[in-house]
């Protein structure tokens, strides 16, 4: 049986929101469910939210959850849940960092993720991403976009809108006008968007896989792209790209609260 911990990563001191896994959502407050969610799990053993901030953690004990302080100098929340996993000095066969800005999640998903472990050649990460449904979220920088091999093994993610369709117009950095021309299949056709894949920031990884990441320098791609997962990449690791069984809205603003609090609303109803 595989043991899996699941690390969700929460600062308190974000440059762009302040105090945000605090932020109300619902009855509760952002990070309160996104616990909520993690916990109905079946495939996680223990589940820790780590911190540099007391009130985070004060608002964990709270809900009955486990708390682990840590250092408010890490430069990304992989860096945190590998300060975590030292700390508690076991082995795990897969540790999870789990987004506390994902209210959406489901228990199933991140179930999905341990399962891939249990394959015969397991990799050494894996992650979800979900179809890219919108034209203007495939040129959105904020959005990033995953290219895998027909194994569901990742080749890139970038925020670019990639792939790129080439059409059979002029070459033009926005190809939205070609889009609409895209077919897939002898005389069959398919959704502009059909293929195309949405990130979602949920990763998996084996224990030495997240020890050794997370002592390796940012890679060059990393540092152009402004994604980690391309350290990973870059450094020859595997990374599974698994279908998610949610649709994510990641809040990285306050406005993006309001649009989860919507939905959950209106999915009440």
């Amino acid at each position: 049986m595989i043991r899996a911990l699941g690390v969700i990563p929460a600062r308190f001191a974000a440059t762009r929101f302040p105090g945000k896994p605090l932020a109300p959502l619902a009855d509760g407050t952002l990070l309160s469910r996104v616990w909520s969610r993690a916990r109905t799990a079946t495939r996680i053993s223990r589940l820790i939210v780590a911190t540099e901030d007391e009130r985070i953690a004060a608002h964990v004990r709270g809900l009955g959850g486990e708390a682990w302080m840590t250092s408010p100098a890490h430069p990304s929340g992989t860096d945190r849940v590998a300060e975590v996993v030292l700390a508690l000095g076991e082995t795990w066969d897969v540790v999870l960092n789990i987004q506390g800005d994902e209210p959406l999640l489901t228990g199933s998903s991140l179930d999905r993720l341990v399962e891939a472990f249990e394959r015969e050649r397991p990799p050494e990460m894996a992650t979800l991403a979900e179809p890219l449904e919108s034209v203007d979220d495939l040129f959105d920088p904020n959005v990033v976009k995953a290219v895998t091999m027909r194994d569901g093994r990742a080749l890139y993610f970038s925020r670019a809108p990639i792939p790129y369709y080439r059409g059979s117009g002029p070459l033009r950095a926005d190809f939205r006008e070609a889009l609409s021309e895209r077919h897939r299949g002898p005389g069959g056709s398919a959704p502009p968007l059909s293929g195309y894949l949405k990130h979602q920031g949920l990763y998996a990884y084996t224990m030495q896989a997240l020890l050794a990441l997370t002592r390796l320098k940012p890679s060059p791609l990393e540092r152009d792209e402004g994604l980690e997962q391309l350290r990973a990449l870059q450094a020859g690791y595997t990374i599974a790209v698994l279908d998610s069984d949610f649709r994510s809205v990641a809040v990285d603003s306050p406005a993006d609260l309001e649009r989860v609090a919507a939905l959950l609303m209106e999915s009440s109803r």
